[in-house]
């Protein structure tokens, strides 16, 4: 299907590996031009050189979106590289597991500023390059941790919860601009970060990484965890001009994911 994205501009960050990469790759083979962030260098060289190879513009940018000047760096590089954004993709974002009492006020500074102050910051400088478009789109990448219980995410409980309801207060501020703005909740997905994630959150549980892999299969209707390019290929749908209707919604793209072990 056509989602008509051909020739679109699409900024993403935290685009050179995981889901990230995964909706770029999608942007890229239905025609988006695409801005990618990352802070490693050999991956995001990489990301470029796949996706310039679908006869796309691509570029790369290295920058650091824990701060406001990060954000704005990547916004002004995109938006002067591609000639404009017609599309945000906020993606980039971590997770420390931990309870209220093992969390430091450090990690709360670091998880805080780029899982949830990024997300703000980019749409702010992104903004005023999307209103020039005639189907602006912002999408937020959060996860089922806002939506879902799951004990030990606490660091990512909390941004993602707070994404959600920036997310419906700029669909209604930038609604009369013919903007849309969504929210993807991606359950437990096949990335590489995952492992370590998966072992450091079952320590948390007192039971082994693959207990949690299994637990968490489990309790999908599917039984079993997302690939990323499933991931993917539903924001590129969400973005797309075929989709002009929806806005300030909140989608779990999670394989059925009811409760936690």
């Amino acid at each position: 299907m056509d989602l008509g994205l051909k020739g679109k501009n699409a900024a993403i960050t935290g685009s050179s590996q995981g889901i990230g990469y995964a909706i770029a790759k999608s942007l890229a083979e239905e025609g988006c031009n695409v801005a990618l962030s990352a802070r490693n260098q050999d991956r995001l060289d990489q990301a470029v050189a796949d996706f310039g190879a679908k006869g796309v513009k691509a570029v790369g940018i290295i920058c650091d979106l824990s701060d406001e000047e990060g954000c704005g760096k990547f916004i002004d590089e995109a938006a002067t590289a591609l000639g404009g954004i017609d599309i945000l993709v906020n993606n980039v974002g971590g997770m420390i597991p931990g309870t209220i009492e093992s969390v430091t006020p450090e990690i709360w500074d670091t998880i805080l500023n780029t899982n949830l102050m990024s997300f703000v910051h980019t749409t702010k400088y992104a903004v005023p390059h999307i209103k020039k478009s005639s189907a602006g789109r912002i999408l937020n990448v959060s996860g089922v941790t806002g939506t879902q219980l799951l004990p030990g995410a606490l660091t990512t409980t909390i941004p993602n919860t707070a994404i959600h309801g920036f997310a419906k207060i700029m669909a209604a501020e930038l609604g009369p601009d013919n903007i849309t703005v969504n929210t993807i909740c991606p359950g437990f997905t096949a990335t590489e970060s995952w492992g370590p994630r998966a072992e450091a959150m079952a320590k948390v549980k007192g039971i082994t990484s693959d207990q949690m892999r299994d637990g968490i299969s489990n309790q999908t209707l599917l039984g079993r965890w997302a690939e990323t390019q499933e991931i993917g290929d539903a924001a590129a749908w969400i973005v797309s001009e075929k989709n002009s209707y929806q806005t300030g919604t909140v989608v779990e793209i999670c394989g059925g994911f009811s409760k936690y072990i």
